[in-house]
């Protein structure tokens, strides 16, 4: 098993559709994944089932109000399943604010399920729900724009990922790659990239994921574009994303355990 936050405190840089689609090229290449949506926008539920926020769902999770197994949905998607999002994720951070253990809340809900991937799909945010998928991943994808802005905010990103790890004592937290969304092969597309690549040397996933309307048609549909148009510019780079995401962060095939790590 491997946990993967896609994060990023900006919105509109394609963490939904990276989540859904990244989920779809791990499931083609044989592997099951479970998306935890922490989004309320509930937009990673809404393009897997069709659904607009079903209950229980991960705010029944994280209040203890519901089992694992009862808010584990299905969805249209062979090998994917589903923790849901829906709209009282919006407001948790304050009912959660005083409660001991805040942070851990998702990694107990996960402890004990077998799956190969867990994507976790986060808001624009750095709250308690994003510290809690952090917290209860091994590693962070980084979806980025190509736009001047886009790349504001991510120094304190990774600055709370630090935090995180050393506040809560987690070792094996790491940054496993930034992926470059909405890409377009023009001068701004080529200049932006150089800024990133220089930056981030190293860091960077080989695949750029295309903008293009497939992807969004995809998620009109209901579908990954991995279904949908498996053969656009799109389907390709998901599914090249897919290959080198397993590349990296291989599936232990062992059931999910996370636990506070002791530093000597």
């Amino acid at each position: 098993m491997t946990a993967i936050c896609i994060a990023n405190n900006k919105g509109g840089v394609g963490k939904t559709t990276t989540v859904v689609n990244l989920a779809a090229g791990l499931a083609r290449l044989g592997h099951s994944v479970l998306v935890v949506d922490a989004d309320g926008q509930s937009n990673a539920t809404y393009a897997l089932t069709g659904s607009v926020h079903p209950t229980p769902s991960l705010y029944d999770l994280l209040m203890d109000t519901a089992k694992f197994d009862q808010a584990l949905w299905t969805t249209n998607e062979e090998h994917i399943w589903l923790i849901p999002g829906d709209g009282r994720l919006q407001n948790i951070d304050v009912e959660l604010a005083a409660k001991p253990g805040r942070e851990w809340r998702l990694t107990r809900a996960l402890n004990g399920q077998s799956f190969d991937y867990i994507l976790i799909d986060t808001p624009p945010s750095l709250g308690v729900v994003t510290q809690n998928a952090l917290v209860a991943a091994q590693h962070v994808i980084v979806p980025v724009a190509l736009s001047e802005f886009s790349l504001i905010g991510m120094d304190k990103l990774l600055s709370t990922i630090d935090e995180l790890s050393d506040q809560l004592d987690i070792d094996d937290l790491d940054l496993l790659g930034i992926v470059v969304t909405f890409y377009e092969e023009n001068r701004l597309g080529r200049e932006t990239f150089g800024v990133l690549e220089k930056k981030f040397e190293g860091q960077l996933f080989e695949t750029h994921i295309p903008k293009h309307n497939k992807i969004e048609e995809a998620h009109r549909r209901n579908e990954s574009v991995l279904t949908f148009a498996p053969t656009s510019p799109g389907g390709l780079a998901y599914a090249e994303l897919a290959r080198e995401v397993k590349k990296r962060a291989t599936s232990t095939g062992e059931a999910y355990s996370r636990r506070r790590v002791a530093r000597g």
